[in-house]
């Protein structure tokens, strides 16, 4: 008996397939295949993986304003939207500029701004896109040129991010996130089209003169714009390199570094990476104790915070400011490496040196009376910083194998062992090593004295 395709014996049931339905499964499945990456691989813009972001969810949220379509239209950013009309009307009157060049000049490149994005943005036809690059744009120009001429005193009027003393800082954090941005060469398109007398021809030094008052950027963009500024041939600079304000201020941190990792025929053991047990290297306090001086660079050597070195016994590190935003920005630019091809993975290394060099709150109040860690936060959540800065995520080379190897072998030395413990416990205190000397004159005099009466007797 067969019914509903199905034959039935006494011994098997049999399913008979009909060809049409083969045919018609096949034909829904052959519609359905991709034929095209699902992203371009010049993509850099990328929404941040769950298994990164639950680490921290509000580390990759703006709060204040939306750039790019990845937040855009969050109800949370309607007020912002109004003052991004306001200032491109603002822009567009006081420069005499006609809007319709701006918005020829990105049609033309709108399928390649589309690419920098990981997702399809199939939601946005071409006119929604190519508006939101001119109004987020004309936005971020003007918002760093009124930073700008606030600094030289030239602001005379109401402006309600300026307004307020702490507004800038929320919108400099939310211009830091991976989701938050927008293509380099798009701002860079709109800055030369709107481009005032009182500009600087580049966009690069107007953006890391702006973030260079940031304390806790301070320090890295100032020398990456010293750098610039006495390099202007150098090819390496060239500002299409750039993709976006994240990793312009990537840039500025890894510029400099010096490159301490092993070489291919000496590989470095990353198990550690993966397996708790294993150590990659002893923290500050323990190092502290095996002899190894510690001392913040000084900021004419260390161009920037990565530049960790152990030379004569000694471990010269960078200081480093922990605020509020300096979570925020690791964490991006972790991700950053994480998900952009071809990305080295330096500040990802950074993380994992620190984390291993602070393991308890004794070892963050070491570096801080070092004056190697400076402290925004409270003592309690500055130790627990670069705890799961970098959870789930891979590092492909570890960048301080070399100055770890030496540190390394520096505190498996027992003579240095030894010889810091003699100094803590009788080189310390005057008093004591006063006793000590003593004692020991005392035990050479008596020494002669039993040698000089066995002589004596013999």
């Amino acid at each position: 008996m067969a019914m509903n395709g199905i034959r039935s014996s006494s011994s098997h049931i049999s399913i008979v397939i009909e060809d049409k339905d083969v045919e018609a499964l096949q034909d829904r499945m052959m519609e359905n295949l991709c034929s095209d990456l699902p992203f371009s691989d010049i993509c850099c813009i990328f929404r941040v993986p769950e298994v990164l972001r639950r680490h921290n969810p509000k580390a990759y949220t703006p709060d204040v304003v939306s750039i790019g379509p990845f937040h855009r239209g969050g109800e949370s950013f309607q007020r912002m939207e109004i003052v991004k009309q306001w200032y491109l009307h603002n822009l567009l009157s006081r420069k005499n500029i006609s809007l319709k060049h701006l918005i020829e000049a990105i049609f033309r490149d709108e399928n390649r701004a589309r690419d920098f994005y990981s997702e399809p943005l199939d939601h946005l036809n071409q006119s929604s896109f190519v508006e939101m690059m001119i109004i987020d744009g004309c936005f971020l120009l003007e918002l760093f040129r009124k930073f700008r001429d606030k600094e030289h005193g030239q602001i005379k009027f109401s402006d309600p991010i300026f307004n307020m003393d702490c507004m800038f800082q929320y919108i400099c954090h939310d211009l830091l996130l991976l989701e938050n941005q927008i293509p380099w060469f798009v701002l860079n398109c709109l800055y030369t089209l709107t481009l005032d007398p009182r500009d600087d021809p580049s966009l690069r030094k107007l953006m890391l003169t702006v973030f260079s008052s940031h304390h806790q950027l301070a320090h890295n963009c100032r020398s990456y714009l010293h750098h610039l500024n006495n390099n202007v041939h150098d090819v390496d600079d060239d500002d299409s390199k750039i993709l976006h304000i994240l990793d312009l201020i990537r840039t500025s941190i890894v510029f400099p570094f010096k490159d301490q990792s092993q070489q291919k025929k000496d590989q470095f053991d990353l198990s550690f990476y993966h397996d708790s047990e294993k150590e990659l290297m002893h923290p500050a306090l323990a190092l502290s104790e095996s002899g190894i001086k510690f001392r913040r660079a000084s900021s004419a050597d260390a161009k920037s915070i990565m530049n960790i070195e152990f030379k004569n016994g000694t471990l010269e590190i960078p200081q480093l400011a922990i605020g509020e935003l300096t979570d925020s920005l690791f964490r991006n630019l972790i991700a950053f490496e994480q998900c952009c091809p071809g990305q080295s993975h330096k500040i990802t290394s950074y993380a994992v040196l620190m984390d291993n060099l602070i393991s308890s709150s004794k070892d963050m109040e070491f570096l801080c009376e070092k004056k190697i860690i400076d402290n925004w936060l409270s003592d309690e959540d500055a130790s627990k910083f670069f705890v799961k800065l970098y959870y789930d995520t891979e590092l492909n080379q570890f960048y301080y194998a070399g100055l770890c190897t030496k540190l390394n072998k520096h505190y498996d030395h027992k003579w240095n062992m030894w010889q810091e413990k003699f100094k803590r416990t009788y080189c310390s205190d005057p008093w004591k090593f006063i006793s000590l000397t003593v004692a020991l004159i005392f035990s050479v005099l008596t020494l002669v004295e039993i040698i000089y009466t066995i002589l004596e007797y013999y």
